[in-house]
């Protein structure tokens, strides 16, 4: 396994969602204050880190998957804890339950944090450069919350300056956000490195990163030309800095992280001696993945997710160039093949036993699961490949043929094919059938990469009409049933936490909750 960098930060805990009241306003004399801190280049150092932290703890990362990924139409619940099932049924009777108001608390604890380095980092002695890119770090992630914030609530207040915990900020338009992305990112680029050459840098954004991003951004918001122009300047340092890596397998395991085709990474490390539910400080960040658990498959992980029978049945469209099944579907889903070691080293009969009847026909999330190790782990070291290669080639694909250059667009849909030794794509294929190709090939690439709902909202097809049954059956409709409860103008976005609400009348909630 190669070294990477656990970028976390235990003693410095800089802040916390705008609407958070002091319980007691008397200052810890040994306590880090703000005039007592921000002096030396390690200080510095420690403030970026603490931004980078939050992205890694629970609140931001795990439950981001429920809010983006269980509300596609590639994932579901049948959690006994009613009120996580219903996240992807789109029925919300609590706006405070913890998956809404912790992500939307950890997003601007993360940004408050940025503020933090981006405002007193200028003002430290120490090497220019080292400064410069540190800033840009910081604005990088910043961003990185905005683009969710934004994909997901759409109308969120912009807080770009360090307030008092009582300052009640204006909510701004989801345009507004999209551009706070842009202009964060933009500033970036311009300060940070290709790469890193100090191995203890590793994981830290890149420029590669920070475009990555923004092209992504400029996608949600149809900028076609903006956002080729973008990616351009990605594909165009390929193969020297980025690459496809050669097994589609390798980008979703704990071999191989932070390889060519890895523009932005979550990173994690495995801690054996944590094996039960988490005890620690959610302030600091938890530098262990829990996704291997609460989406693993029953009797091992809680499988609170789960994968589609939709998503299953892409994978069946197209075979291979020598007629086999889409070889990604064995890295991304979990199911019953007879006879086949195929279940942690066993064979669904074997795993299941007595209840191997009732599961025979259900589907498990396999990607970013311990599935080569004999069991699993509460706490996983996988890192999250947040934004590959693969998906910057399909999204220039979209640009490209949305700004009907679809002869120039279908060589990299094709690049992306043909790793999966998948049939190469006429270059003389219409506009309209490129597109919905192209929507298929995001599906089998990145399922389960928390893409999906973006891309449903810039597709602009999200509607109870994707409903169907989520089993699938022969001869029945193989959609996600879940979408029979979504409500145009409404659904399409989360309600606003209560907390939010209440303590700041500037902040309506969003429309039809």
């Amino acid at each position: 396994m190669r070294r990477k960098t656990i970028l976390l930060l235990t003693a410095l805990t800089m802040g916390v969602s705008f609407s958070c009241q002091n319980i007691l306003d008397q200052e810890n004399p040994n306590g880090l204050t703000a005039g007592s801190f921000w002096k030396t280049e390690e200080d510095a150092v420690k403030g970026v880190n603490a931004v980078y932290a939050t992205m890694q703890n629970r609140q931001h990362n795990l439950w981001l998957l429920f809010l983006a990924d269980n509300r596609s139409d590639e994932g579901y619940s049948e959690s006994p804890w009613g009120d996580l099932a219903n996240i992807g049924r789109f029925t919300f009777t609590n706006y405070d339950l913890p998956w809404l108001r912790e992500v939307w608390q950890s997003s601007y604890q993360g940004i408050y944090r940025a503020n933090q380095v981006i405002e007193n980092v200028p003002n430290i002695a120490m090497d220019e450069t080292r400064k410069k890119r540190i800033v840009a770090e910081a604005k990088a992630i910043r961003a990185y919350y905005y683009y969710y914030l934004a994909g997901l609530w759409g109308n969120v207040p912009l807080m770009n300056t360090i307030e008092e915990p009582t300052f009640k900020p204006n909510q701004s338009t989801e345009a507004q956000v999209w551009e706070q992305v842009i202009k964060d990112l933009t500033e970036a680029r311009a300060d940070l490195p290709v790469k890193y050459d100090n191995p203890s840098d590793l994981g830290r954004i890149t420029k590669g990163g920070a475009t990555a991003l923004m092209g992504k951004a400029q996608m949600q918001q149809k900028k076609w030309q903006d956002a080729a122009n973008t990616f351009k300047e990605i594909i165009d340092q390929v193969p020297a800095v980025y690459d496809l890596m050669p097994n589609y397998k390798d980008n979703f395991t704990t071999e191989f992280e932070n390889n060519k085709e890895s523009l932005w990474e979550i990173q994690y490390k495995e801690d054996p001696s944590r094996s039960g539910f988490p005890n620690y400080d959610r302030a600091s960040g938890d530098e262990t993945s829990e996704r291997a658990q609460f989406f693993g498959v029953r009797r091992i992980g809680w499988c609170d997710g789960q994968p589609t029978r939709f998503l299953f049945n892409e994978f069946l469209k197209e075979q291979t160039v020598d007629g086999k099944t889409d070889p990604r579907l064995d890295y991304t889903i979990f199911y019953y093949k007879p006879g086949e070691k195929v279940l942690y080293g066993k064979t669904y009969e074997e795993h299941f036993g007595d209840q191997f009847n009732n599961e025979k026909n259900s589907i498990f999330w396999k990607k970013y699961t311990n599935y080569w190790k004999p069991t699993d782990n509460y706490f996983s070291g996988i890192n999250t490949r947040t934004i590959r290669l693969a998906d910057i080639y399909l999204l220039y694909a979209e640009a490209l043929n949305e700004l009907g250059r679809t002869a120039e667009a279908i060589p990299f849909a094709n690049r992306v094919r043909q790793r999966s030794n998948m049939k190469q794509l006429a270059v003389s294929m219409s506009q309209a059938d490129f597109r919905e190709q192209l929507r298929h090939d995001r599906i089998v690439e990145l399922g389960g990469e928390t893409v999906r709902w973006f891309d449903l909202r810039r597709y602009g097809i999200l509607s109870s009409n994707l409903a169907g049954n989520a089993e699938g059956n022969p001869g029945q409709t193989p959609f996600d049933t879940e979408f029979k409860e979504f409500r145009p103008n409404k659904s399409e976005l989360l309600p606003i936490p209560i907390y939010e609400t209440g303590s700041n009348v500037k902040i309506e909630q969003n429309p039809g909750w």
